[in-house]
């Protein structure tokens, strides 16, 4: 009966998940493609016959919004160079919980492919601390280099996005050894009966 609503419930929180990821991947390919960058983010505003109107943005992390602000004075578009490498670990995420409920779905609750699942989303929150931290740094470096444009400054910057990323990367994997120690003590209920 638990099982069932596992199952059930798994179901629908695998097209949640799906449509959360178009709606994210929609929504910032229109406002990139649509919008205009004002102070530091892309801002596309819909009005529907006068009903009401929609605002999307695409804001970058504070760090960001100055390098942001610093590649379009250049002459670049910060969207496409920024924006889409900070869209890719949400898109892991989503790949991962997707992954992980349809195990959920299949009534594999613990095993130790949920235990890689929780690490992964775990270990992309990590990998984006330093995606956050150096990426910056290597557009900047990267222009100066190729002579592409000097007016980029190099930033490197450390502040509560980045710790909210390490909070949320140790919770997975928290959750992740309580899984694979639930799997282990699984098994050896099994083997004793």
């Amino acid at each position: 009966m638990i099982m069932d609503r596992i199952v059930s419930l798994s179901k629908w929180i695998k097209l949640l998940i799906v449509f959360l990821a178009l709606l994210q991947v929609t929504s910032y390919s229109g406002t990139m493609v649509f919008g205009e960058f004002q102070a530091g983010e892309y801002v596309l505003t819909i009005d529907w016959w006068g009903w009401f109107s929609s605002y999307l943005a695409v804001d970058f992390g504070t760090p960001w919004q100055a390098l942001a602000q610093s590649l379009y004075d250049a002459g670049f578009h910060p969207g496409i160079i920024l924006g889409s490498v900070e869209i890719l670990p949400y898109l892991f995420i989503y790949y991962f919980l997707y992954q992980l409920f349809g195990l959920y779905q299949q009534g594999n609750v613990f095993t130790p492919s949920n235990f890689r699942c929780l690490s992964r989303i775990a270990l992309v929150f990590l990998v984006w601390i330093l995606l956050s931290l150096f990426y910056p740094m290597i557009i900047a470096f990267t222009l100066h280099f190729s002579g592409t444009s000097s007016a980029v400054p190099v930033y490197f910057s450390l502040g509560s996005q980045e710790l909210k990323y390490a909070l949320f990367g140790m919770i997975f994997y928290c959750v992740a050894w309580v899984m694979k120690h639930a799997t282990e003590l699984q098994e050896e209920v099994e083997l004793t009966i």
